[in-house]
């Protein structure tokens, strides 16, 4: 199977539902990802209180930019 280095919501992989994105530099699950791109470093995700809900920035859920060494993997 080939390796996966672009993923986001909706696809592309037209298969993207089920993806895990990995952070490489702790070795868990990455959640609430929108959008991962593994050959440039980085990723977009909603950001989340502590209690896991997402938060809103008074336009809808706001988002972050992460930069670091991530997988993406199948299921």
């Amino acid at each position: 199977m080939d390796t996966i280095t672009h993923a986001q919501v909706g696809g592309p992989p037209h298969d993207w539902r089920g993806l895990i994105v990995i952070d490489l530099a702790t070795g868990s699950p990455v959640g609430e990802v929108i959008e991962v791109n593994t050959a440039e470093g980085w990723l977009q995700r909603y950001v989340t209180d502590e209690s896991g809900s997402v938060v809103s920035d008074g336009d809808g859920a706001k988002r972050e930019r992460v930069e670091g060494d991530f997988e993406i993997r199948r299921p």
